[in-house]
């Protein structure tokens, strides 16, 4: 069904950093066009129920997976794991990475209020919701309080590593994150690669890659010329989104969406057992 039509591999609801709820997430996709749409979460997979009812009301397939945080050297990378089947081992698993936002959350807080700011850690907390907290929900109360005028604001001059109030994360490896998804049976991609180098790259592969997100808002005609390359030559799986937030200035929206072939996601399922 999903060939001929357009899909949507990478988004994010309030079960982390989203602004929509998990339903209205898929009520927006299908009034957008959208045949199927994965909700990858960042570290969680608690919105996947409330978005596997809202799929079938709405006549959307959805594709579940994550987003998890990696650290390898300084290097802070995401990975993206699709139809993951054990999703109770997971959001166990994940657990420590949700408590250590908190902490640091705590912590950037804090250099703020040095910095100024008048600003609470319950404030942040609000702005999560049931989520976890992080950056960008900090980034959306900087604005409401007027102390920046736009998110890439908050980030340029406080949030981004160097910058003043930024905290660095503790986060799970490379190698334990791969080991994390690959024992859960999910399809392993790598998140919007950017600018990799090779030699990064090669270690994926050699630690279990599947497939590679090609398609991304970040990406340049270039860099999507040069990750499509890479997939064909290493058998990998292509994937895209538009890593949708739900932010006006942040990413894509919809239905100004970017939206990929649906023959990607009968690739990926193929790989899934699906």
């Amino acid at each position: 069904m999903t060939k001929q039509k357009l899909i949507d591999l990478h988004t994010h609801s309030t079960a982390s950093d989203g602004i929509y709820k998990p339903s209205e997430l898929i009520k927006m996709a299908s009034s957008a066009g959208i045949a199927a749409i994965g909700l990858t979460d960042h570290d969680s997979v608690a919105g996947l129920s409330e978005a596997n009812t809202a799929a079938g009301e709405y006549g959307v397939e959805l594709v579940p997976g994550v987003e998890i945080s990696i650290l390898e050297g300084k290097r802070e990378t995401h990975l993206l794991g699709y139809y993951p089947q054990d999703l109770d081992r997971l959001h166990l698993e994940l657990e420590d990475i949700r408590n250590e936002r908190y902490s640091r959350m705590k912590m950037i807080v804090a250099k703020l209020i040095k910095l100024g700011f008048r600003i609470k850690l319950d404030e942040v907390l609000l702005e999560a919701g049931q989520s976890a907290p992080g950056r960008l929900h900090l980034a959306r109360l900087l604005v409401k309080k007027k102390y920046v005028h736009t998110l890439d604001e908050a980030f340029k001059y406080y949030l981004n590593p160097d910058r003043s109030a930024y905290v660095p994360r503790r986060l799970m490896t490379l190698k334990r994150a791969m080991q994390l998804l690959s024992s859960v049976g999910a399809i392993i991609v790598i998140a919007h690669p950017g600018t990799m180098d090779k030699e990064f790259i090669d270690r994926l592969l050699h630690l279990g890659l599947q497939g590679i997100e090609v398609f991304h808002p970040d990406h340049s005609a270039d860099q999507k010329k040069r990750y499509l390359h890479l997939a064909q030559q290493n058998n990998l799986l292509v994937t895209g989104g538009s890593d949708f937030h739900g932010d006006r200035e942040k990413k894509t929206g919809y239905p100004s969406h970017l939206a990929i072939a649906g023959s990607y996601l009968s690739d990926l399922k193929k790989a899934a057992g699906i």
